[in-house]
């Protein structure tokens, strides 16, 4: 449970605005008693009596971290960003064929939530459904991400073949506690109706697809950890799309300058055997929690980027817009997160790279 709440943190933190440090992790906090003391997940009976619209940001915000929990397990990510993110640095990369534009944030053919890369280097389009409500309406609610998961394409099927893993609709129906089944997860890839969409060229080799989220996910980890302006200054997230990436000497300084900022503030701490820089917050829980033979009443949090991230971003760059390129040791370590658990603890580790960690405590 709590390293599904970790991946509601990371994942719902939007690269194109940032939020710096533990602040991400208010999932942890706001969702801890909401979710029941039993086996299965499910809601605590008075969650019945929340407003509809507190229902629906939750609904959203857990079906992103069972989606998310359950595609990491079945397909190994190594990166995972917003598919808005993505899109804007296809563009200022010069890799979109289409000449109509990003598609817009909402309706039929906006941009699916996330785009993936595996461990191959496909890339995977998904799109993310949440409901409390009924089978029936999560059913509607995933026929109606069909389209938005097909409104980026590859120019040619054989393009289509050669660069994507899967285009995934994912639905969670969320349960209280006194319904007989915890939540459900539905996966779905179904065949889309063709509409306007946004075009990659079909000349894009896996290697400019991966530039895009790798950079992305680096960025996020970065912003997690508290080291913003490095943040900013390794996406370009203060550029507007459409100019070019940057390159070169400026670049590489640019992301110096901000590392040196950040480092000074950062605090360090040692875990699961590495030195982070980052964040550390013990806060007080918004009740006491039950759970198990234990109450809990305050957490400690932690987000860092490993000292040797820093170190190599420090050092690397050079004449190239594409990261793999610019910081190849960097790449090399981008995993999927190794989840660590405990009774009352968890954690999102990329060894190497960063954490994301939760313990319960109990005074």
């Amino acid at each position: 449970m709590l390293e599904m709440l970790l991946r509601i943190g990371e994942h719902t933190t939007p690269v194109l605005n940032i939020q710096s440090g533990v602040a991400r992790m208010w999932p942890l906090l706001r969702y801890l008693h909401v979710i029941s003391d039993s086996p299965q997940l499910k809601f605590r009976s008075a969650w019945k009596e929340v407003d509809a619209h507190q229902k629906a940001i939750a609904s959203d915000d857990f079906g992103v971290g069972l989606g998310m929990s359950v595609l990491y397990s079945a397909f190994d990510y190594a990166a995972c960003v917003d598919g808005r993110a993505f899109l804007h640095r296809m563009n200022s990369l010069g890799l979109l064929a289409s000449s109509g534009g990003l598609p817009p944030k909402v309706g039929s053919m906006k941009m699916a939530d996330f785009a993936a890369i595996d461990q191959r280097g496909k890339t995977h389009i998904i799109e993310i459904k949440g409901t409390q409500s009924s089978d029936y309406a999560l059913a509607k609610a995933m026929a109606s991400g069909q389209d938005q998961k097909c409104s980026l394409v590859f120019g040619t099927p054989a393009t289509e073949r050669r660069v994507v893993g899967q285009r995934l609709v994912v639905g969670s129906l969320l349960t209280l506690e006194t319904s007989s089944r915890g939540a459900q997860t539905t996966v779905m890839d179904p065949a889309p109706e063709q509409e306007e969409t946004v075009e990659i060229a079909s000349t894009v080799k896996l290697h400019e697809l991966r530039e895009p989220i790798i950079r992305m996910q680096v960025g996020r980890l970065l912003g997690a950890a508290g080291a913003f302006r490095t943040s900013v200054a390794i996406t370009e997230i203060d550029r507007p799309a459409s100019l070019p990436a940057l390159e070169g000497p400026g670049q590489r300084d640019r992301v110096q300058g901000a590392i040196r900022e950040d480092t000074a503030r950062l605090q360090s701490f040692v875990s699961h055997g590495e030195t982070w820089r980052g964040e550390e917050a013990v806060v007080p829980l918004l009740a006491p929690l039950e759970a198990g033979n234990h109450i809990y009443r305050r957490a400690r949090l932690r987000q860092g980027v490993s000292i040797g991230l820093l170190s190599e971003l420090q050092e690397g760059g050079g004449r190239t817009a594409f990261f793999q390129d610019a910081y190849p040791a960097v790449d090399g370590r981008m995993k999927s997160p190794k989840p660590e658990s405990g009774e009352a603890e968890a954690a999102l580790v990329r060894p190497g790279i960063s954490i994301s960690s939760i313990e319960l405590l109990m005074r």
